[in-house]
């Protein structure tokens, strides 16, 4: 046995150590509302923070302290008084945000709660199911939806892509599949008020609470949510289909855009954003790298198994492999658009 120290990966070591409890100090933040207390009410006592939310103090102590050395919130050792910055507020409280977390870091916490279940399944096979997960998960979808495509699909990159906007302009019918909690649907149909939008998902919370989110928002004139799930075939013919985030979620992704193709108009488009990806999985360098590997583990590919399919993964949709699945759903042409994003890639299949 060696008594030379690993010094590095002992560092590294304590880092994901401490990220990983930093993950749950800001899930715990976020779900009992700590952090917009703060926000709202500035300069406060762990006691103070526990009187107004009607919390224990004792644990709302223990955590202020950890958050603190985490570095998530602001903290005066004389007064005992804690805050939020400016910057802590757009990570943490600001909502849809282009730089918040909080959706993300819920996210995380919710997908890696079922462990038992993905424990087992590496021995037995088979998946996590949808059902396995709290309500907090798809909460999560739904925050980073929400700052994802009001922020950067309808201010970034859109404007990369005029002959689709110029076509949702002067009014088209589009598809969003896989759609969620509708987010990606209604900022589009906020955007472009003559075009009739529809959102198709599987899982029959999203559509219900989708629904809602459009009459928040006052574009449910011109959207529909459609409970829907791709082995059904297509169901229709639309201008523009378009998935967020879905193919590489799907069981059999080959039959998925298989169906797209089925649901384009002779002249119509597919908007494709998926997660951007290496051609070799252990090419996804850096942090994000190890997130799209976690995330694919604990909910994407394993769901997919769950329901019988390949379990592709998050970074299992490269771009050769979109390509060739493309060629033989019988697309012609695949134009990736330069979006420049750390999670995520864009194009346009005709």
């Amino acid at each position: 046995m060696s008594d030379t120290k690993p010094k590095a990966l002992l560092e590294q070591a304590g880092r994901d150590m401490a990220g990983a409890v930093s993950v749950r100090l800001c899930s715990l933040g976020i779900e009992l509302g700590l952090f917009k207390d703060l926000h709202t009410h500035g300069r406060s006592t762990s006691a103070q923070l526990a009187a107004r939310l009607q919390l224990n103090e004792r644990y709302v102590r223990e955590w202020l302290h950890g958050i603190v050395l985490s570095g998530y919130v602001m903290f005066d050792k004389a007064t005992r008084e804690a805050w939020l910055s400016p910057d802590q507020a757009q990570l943490l409280v600001e909502d849809g945000g282009r730089f918040a977390q909080y959706g993300a870091f819920k996210l995380l916490n919710s997908a890696l709660l079922p462990y038992e279940k993905l424990r087992e399944a590496f021995k037995s096979g088979g998946g996590v199911g949808f059902e396995d997960y709290p309500p907090a998960l798809w909460q999560a979808l739904d925050h980073t939806g929400c700052a994802r495509y009001r922020n950067f699909l309808v201010k970034d990159w859109l404007p990369h892509i005029p002959a689709l906007t110029q076509r949702l302009k002067k009014g088209a019918r589009f598809a969003d599949f896989g759609c969620g909690t509708g987010r990606s649907t209604i900022e589009l149909a906020k955007l472009f008020p003559e075009s009739e939008f529809i959102g198709y998902d599987a899982f029959l919370p999203n559509i219900e609470q989708a629904g809602v989110n459009a009459k928040e928002a006052g574009v449910d004139r011109n959207i529909t949510f459609k409970h829907w799930n791709m082995d059904e075939g297509s169901p229709g013919q639309y201008d523009i289909v378009a998935t967020f985030d879905l193919i590489h979620d799907l069981p059999n992704p080959a039959l998925g855009l298989r169906t797209l193709k089925h649901s384009m108009a002779q002249d119509g488009m597919f908007l494709l954003m998926d997660i951007e990806a290496t051609e070799d999985p252990v090419d996804n360098s850096g942090p994000y790298g190890v997130f799209k590997l976690g995330i694919s583990l604990h909910f994407c590919m394993t769901t997919s198994m769950w329901q019988g399919g390949e379990g592709m993964g998050t970074v299992g949709l490269s771009d050769s492999v979109l390509r060739n699945l493309c060629a033989e759903a019988g697309f012609s042409e695949v134009q990736k658009i330069n979006i420049k994003h750390p999670l995520n890639s864009l194009y346009l299949i005709t």
